[in-house]
């Protein structure tokens, strides 16, 4: 279905207005995170993951990261004031299905792959894990977007970003342009 010239001024008289930002974001790569923070009464993980993180600013360092209010690791965000945003690779892509489902929530941090980063739940090889302290939060829509303060990073140069595009999981090509 082309939209080609579609302009939708008057959002509310358009039913279709939804369906095409839907179609629009798809379009818009994405890194594919996996955000995790830790209770601080229980010690318990939480994770969840997110497409919508992005980096704020480099004085302080910063990133930001909208989490709908009905996740189950919203909670423990805004009651532990930290997270970390773990870039997944190539070879995760199979986490995204288990921190996606509900009826998985057991058996997320199981395995051998964690390990601590600044007191949080860090993926051990993570395209990067980057630690962060909650400094600011606003609340949008069913949202709130959390900008935290970099804490500390950990970089594994060794693997292959995995990406969201079109709905669906992708990995990120460089090339040279002009060739």
């Amino acid at each position: 279905m082309s939209t080609q010239g579609t302009h939708h001024e008057d959002r509310a008289m358009d039913a279709d207005f939804s369906t095409h930002l839907k179609a629009a974001m798809r379009r818009m790569p994405s890194a594919v995170s996996i955000i995790t923070t830790r209770h601080p009464g229980t010690a318990q993980p939480m994770g969840l993951v997110a497409s919508a993180v992005i980096p704020v600013t480099m004085e302080p360092p910063s990133m930001l990261v909208s989490i709908n209010r009905s996740s189950s690791a919203h909670a423990t965000i805004v009651t532990a004031g930290g997270f970390c945003v773990n870039l997944l690779s190539v070879d995760q892509h199979p986490l995204v299905k288990l921190f996606s489902s509900g009826e998985l929530r057991d058996r997320r941090f199981a395995d051998d792959i964690w390990e601590e980063r600044c007191d949080l739940p860090g993926l051990r090889d993570a395209t990067a894990s980057i630690a962060c302290k909650v400094r600011h939060s606003t609340s949008f829509g069913t949202h709130d977007l959390f900008i935290g303060e970099v804490t500390g990073i950990m970089l594994n140069d060794d693997t292959e970003p995995l990406a969201w595009v079109e709905g669906g999981l992708a990995r990120i090509v460089a090339f040279e342009p002009g060739s």
